[in-house]
Order: C-alpha cells, then structure tokens, then sequence
C-alpha cells in the first residue's frame, strides 16, 4: 500500500529542516557543489546558482534567491513548502560543512593600531600614479573612510549602514615586481557581502565599480551627484545582492531610481553584465556605462594628460571642483 502523503508539517518539523545548511543540504542530495572563494560555493552544473556559507542563495539565471535550505529546495526542486520540509528531514545530512563553516566564521576586528597619523603616501600615489584630484582624497580621509597602515598601504575601508568597519580593501602604494605592480589584498575576515561604498548627496541612484579607485576614477571624470559608489571588490554577485537590497530600502520613498553598471570595459565585466541582463533589459531604471579604456582609471589618466599638454601649469593650479561626501 502506498504510504499517504503529508499534508502538512509541525513546527518542529520547519524548524529541524530550518537548522541545515543549504550547501550540505546540496551536497547530500548528490549535486555537485564546489568552493568558490571564503564564503561562496556554487553549483557544478548551474554555475549561476551561488551558495553563500551565511545561507543565503541566489540563482542569476533564474533570478531568484532567498535563504536556508527550505526556500532552495522549493525553487530548485519546483516542490512545495511541505514536500521541501520533508524531503530536507528524510535525508541524512552530516552537516560536514555547516561545522566547517562555523568555526571558520569569526567576526571581522579593524586593526586600529597599524594606522599612520598621516596618508602621505597614500596622497603621493592616489594623485600622481593616479591622477585622482587631491581634493576628494582628502575629503575620504575626512570622513575615515581611508586610511594609510603602517606598510603604506592604503585601506579602503568597508562601511555598513550603521557606519561600522566591516572589511577593507589593502592597496599598496610601492612598486612591487609581480603581475599587478603593487600590493592587493582584502582583509582577512572582511565581511563576504560588502565593499567599499562612497555616498555623494542624497543618493537616487547606486553605481557598481570592481574596485574602489574605478569608483573613485568616475566620480572624478563626472562628478555625478546624488549618486552611491559601490565597489564590489572584484565582481562579487552577493555583494551587489545586498547593495541593491539596502539601496531599496534606503530610497523607498524616493522615485525614478537608477541602477548602473560600470565594471570594467573586459571580457570579465562583460561576462557579469551579462548575468544581469534580463533586469537591464526589462527595466528603464538600469543602466550600462562603459568605460573607453579598460577602467575608468584609464580613462580619467588619459583626460589627466591630455590637460596638462593643453595646460602645462595646471597641475599647479587649485581645482575649482568642491568634493563632499557622506557615509
């Protein structure tokens, strides 16, 4: 005889299926899920199904998400709410990774102490090598959102919306003999979902960087107002995940919203784009602008120059350009 199906679930029930962990719920159901980087994971088949070790998922292909292994089991199974309770609970799930993953967690702590009272060399490098106005490093040392450590590197630091440090980016300031040419690091522990983030007047508006001197690079060559840096530290797609989420909820009573992609002018950023491009072609409120060169950095060194042959004296000259930002 045939065993009756359930047709609903305690709370009990919601609440085990609740406590495992979507990537060893993953795992245990035989998908192939591999490590990504620190916090991500994604699927072998469906690499546009990412697994972040904090529970939440996203599916870019689909353009769906959510969190814990309830909601992924109903999306990716296309069962309903009990039969995904059920399927979760009748499995065995060693939780391998929900144990890795806890003691792996610890929560990010800034190190204070390895701050220089001054970013003299963080000035030097960020004007000079590239060529970003004096006046807008100075106003991100104002409002702490750089710092120089005692390496002399730069730190771009990562802010939430209460304005606590969450992460940063490390950017060295000396020339070094590798690929890159200088120093780059994140620093460990920083937060998986954030990046640095610029807010210029009362943002209407939210534009998304591969790094915080691209951000910075555009603000320089346009001086776009009412507008959110984002750097996504690389092309993290839960970063911009949550930014897009905390930038609704930080402008629902605003209207005509825009949402911009600014990644670099490569294969690689072409590639990302191409994962939001069912929003961007279904919404007027997205937005793709490229860069000339490969970054905006190139593009703002390139109109840098060609000023200075114009006008040699300019680089002496004061900038007429106020800089203002916000947390």
């Amino acid at each position: 005889m045939q065993k009756k199906q359930k047709k609903f679930v305690s709370d009990d029930e919601i609440a085990n299926a609740s406590k495992v962990h979507i990537v060893d719920f993953m795992i245990a159901n035989g998908e192939p899920i591999e490590r990504t980087g620190s916090s991500y994971f994604k699927h072998k088949n469906h690499d546009s199904l990412v697994l972040n070790t904090n529970g939440q998922w996203y599916w870019n292909s689909e353009s769906i998400g959510g969190h814990g292994s309830i909601s992924l089991a109903r999306k990716f199974y296309d069962i309903g709410f009990v039969d995904a309770v059920n399927k979760i609970n009748g499995m065995e799930i060693t939780k391998k990774f929900e144990n890795e993953i806890q003691e792996e967690k610890k929560s990010f702590v800034y190190p204070k102490e390895y701050e220089t009272n001054t970013i003299d060399n963080a000035m030097k490098y960020l004007s000079e090598e590239r060529m970003l106005d004096p006046k807008i490093v100075l106003a991100l040392k104002k409002h702490d959102l750089i710092a120089e450590d005692k390496m002399k590197n730069i730190v771009f630091k990562w802010k939430d919306r209460e304005g606590i440090i969450v992460g940063g980016d490390r950017q060295g300031t000396q020339k070094m003999e590798n690929k890159r040419g200088t120093f780059k690091q994140f620093m460990p522990n920083s937060k998986g979902d954030a990046g640095f983030r610029l807010d210029v007047g009362k943002p209407d508006k939210i534009a998304f960087f591969e790094s915080p001197i691209d951000a910075l690079s555009y603000f320089d060559l346009k001086r776009p107002q009412n507008i959110r840096l984002q750097s996504l530290s690389g092309l993290k797609v839960q970063t911009m995940i949550t930014s897009l989420r905390e930038f609704a909820v930080d402008t629902k009573n605003q209207s005509d919203v825009k949402v911009i992609l600014a990644v670099d002018n490569d294969k690689a950023g072409q590639e990302f784009i191409e994962k939001w491009k069912p929003y961007i072609d279904s919404n007027d409120s997205w937005e793709i602008d490229k860069s000339k060169n490969k970054d905006w950095n190139d593009d703002l060194k390139e109109a840098k120059q060609a000023e200075l042959i114009k006008q040699p004296f300019s680089k002496n000259k004061e900038l007429n350009h106020s800089v203002e930002v916000e947390r």
